[in-house]
């Protein structure tokens, strides 16, 4: 493939020399460095050693004038809007799609397949955004998203929800990742703290605008066009984003930005290209790793095994044992790296991975029954009760926008986070172990929530921003999917820790603390959950007990919660303070 910039065609040759002296850089340069050199000493040509989809990406940036960026990122936030009322919908409607079947074995498969797949296939979806194209990718997982809504729309059985259900939560968790990749293209590193918060804000709006329209599909439609009519609209507003992306990418090549160049490859050598090209081998090995770490956690969650099984053990321990198996591959025998040691082995890149794991840890162990919890307990109605759980949701959104003006005007992150984020997070954790129970007003628990979302508001954000940092051009879809991935380990172990600890407190406090004349009925208000806890009245003995109860268990998730979050403060501190203030993506960008 031959590169070059017709506005300067007297310089080709000077162009292409030059990128070929700064692929050899010293060895004391980083990957930051380097990135930044390429981009200054060539800033209106696209990068001569970078894969096809950076040269792409770069060659859209380099044609598009401010108005179109501006025009498609409105567009890019329509379609996280879209993405996230549908998930709002969906996490209201989604008990009327298995009604008939809800005791199917295949309903819990379906989530814990689609959860560890969804969340593993970002790896190789990173490789091949790089490798083949962001609008290809994103076309391709757009079908897959659509295809899982009609099924679902269309199913009558809990196999045909089953495979509905996976297809539509791979393509959803697909289509998030490659336009957070698009984002990242589109925006230099000072704005992109701002950028990335400023898209996540559709969720202030579809918290509390998708319950109230999944009730109208109850009640003047069907479940099933709950589904089906987002078959329709994403296909609408999704394709006008790729026909964007691929007009521009066709205006470049015409200015002679890229030309396209035949490979001259049989197909046996063809095959054995991009074997070495994705790291086959590497790709394998890491996925497995998170595939049998994470399993066991959600088959304990959804009841299939416990944590003293045979089965769960040994995952657990080669899973582990799998992921050195990688880095050692990746460091000594893979002739491309799935991901480059230099960029692996990079002390910010694993502290933000740790970070992201203990962020989702912290919150799934307190909030996988803090709905139920803040409902009985302060005998909240189901509008109430929605939001106080939306509290961490709206507020974290809010936040991490004022904290992203606060990165673009002041360059830095790594002390906000950690003298700030951290310890709010802490404090949040810490005080909902006192603030608990009916005995504390619930403006108390409110309090604790905005603490806790504020702090985590922080975190994410500061965490995304290290990992982007540290990072060159060619590995910010990868570092965007370990971010990812680090959280899905970080939320199974946490839902499967708050199981364990509900399990374990909330039937022996209850048991312990009912009336004599309320012992009969224990297993009847243990299993019959909130719904029938909250028909005794409030101040009752029984309702006492049950307010206790549930305290009780709180009380050890908060605990633990807060525990954890201690690892935040190290794995912070190991960072490089970055300056977002240099340049890492050429174009016309935000």
């Amino acid at each position: 493939m031959v590169l070059y910039n017709p506005t300067k065609s007297d310089d080709a040759v000077n162009i292409h020399t030059d990128t070929l002296e700064a692929q050899t850089t010293p060895d004391d340069q980083s990957l930051e460095q380097s990135e930044e050199q390429e981009v200054l000493q060539h800033p209106d040509a696209i990068s001569y050693n970078a894969q096809a989809g950076i040269q792409k990406a770069e060659a859209t940036a380099l044609v598009w004038s401010k108005k179109a960026l501006y025009s498609t990122y409105a567009w890019i936030w329509l379609c996280f809007f879209v993405l996230s009322m549908q998930s709002s919908i969906s996490n209201n409607m989604i008990y009327y799609a298995y009604a008939k079947f809800s005791s199917a074995p295949q309903i819990s498969q379906a989530y814990i397949v689609s959860t560890i797949v969804g969340g593993v296939l970002q790896l190789p979806i990173a490789k091949t955004l790089n490798i083949w194209g962001r609008t290809e990718g994103f076309l391709v997982f757009l079908a897959v998203f659509i295809l899982g809504l009609m099924v679902i729309a269309a199913c009558n059985g809990p196999n045909g929800f089953a495979a509905g259900y996976t297809l539509y939560w791979i393509g959803y968790s697909a289509l998030n990742f490659i336009l957070s990749v698009f984002v990242a293209d589109a925006s230099g590193l000072k704005n992109r703290a701002f950028v990335y918060a400023f898209i996540g804000t559709p969720t202030i709006c579809t918290a509390f605008v998708g319950p109230l329209i999944a009730q109208q599909f109850v009640a003047y439609s069907t479940w099933r066009w709950a589904y089906g009519c987002f078959a329709i609209v994403s296909f609408v507003i999704f394709v006008p984003l790729a026909v964007v992306f691929k007009l521009y990418q066709r205006k470049a090549a015409k200015l002679g930005l890229f030309t396209h160049t035949s490979s001259n490859r049989t197909t046996v050598q063809s095959i054995i290209h991009y074997i070495h090209e994705f790291d086959i081998i590497g790709a394998l090995i890491l996925m497995a790793a998170f595939i049998l770490f994470l399993l066991p956690f959600s088959l304990k969650t959804y009841g299939y095994t416990g944590c003293s099984s045979a089965t769960f053990i040994a995952m657990v321990v080669v899973g582990l044992l799998l992921f050195p198996v990688f880095a050692l591959w990746e460091a000594y025998f893979a002739i491309i790296a799935f991901i480059r040691w230099e960029l692996f082995r990079k002390r910010t890149v694993l502290g933000a991975c740790v970070l992201s794991a203990i962020i989702f840890f912290n919150y799934y162990v307190w909030d996988q029954y803090f709905y139920y919890y803040v409902q009985v307990v302060y005998n909240l109605d189901t509008s109430k009760t929605g939001y106080m759980t939306q509290i961490y949701g709206v507020g974290s959104t809010i936040w991490a926008v004022l904290f992203g003006i606060w990165i673009r005007k002041t360059k830095y992150f790594k002390h906000v986070c950690l003298f700030f984020g951290a310890p709010l997070l802490l404090l949040g954790a810490g005080l909902m172990i006192h603030f608990r129970g009916s005995q504390s007003r619930i403006g108390y628990l409110v309090i604790c929530q905005i603490f806790i979302a504020f702090g985590g508001g922080t975190l994410v954000i500061g965490d995304e921003m290290a990992i982007m940092a540290a990072a060159d051009r060619d590995g910010v879809p990868l570092m965007i999917a370990m971010i990812s991935l680090s959280s899905s380990v970080g939320g199974s172990i946490g839902y499967a820790v708050a199981s364990a600890i509900y399990s374990n407190t909330f039937p022996q406090a209850l048991l312990r603390s009912l009336p004599q004349s309320a012992q009969a009925d224990f297993t009847t208000i243990y299993t019959g959950g909130s719904a029938v806890q909250m028909t005794y009245p409030v101040g009752s003995e029984t309702r006492n007990a049950i307010n206790y109860a549930w305290a009780y268990s709180q009380k050890y998730e908060c605990i633990t919660a807060a525990c954890l979050v201690v690892l935040a403060f190290p794995a912070i501190a190991v960072w490089k303070n970055h300056n977002v203030d240099r340049k890492q993506v050429k174009g016309t960008v935000i």
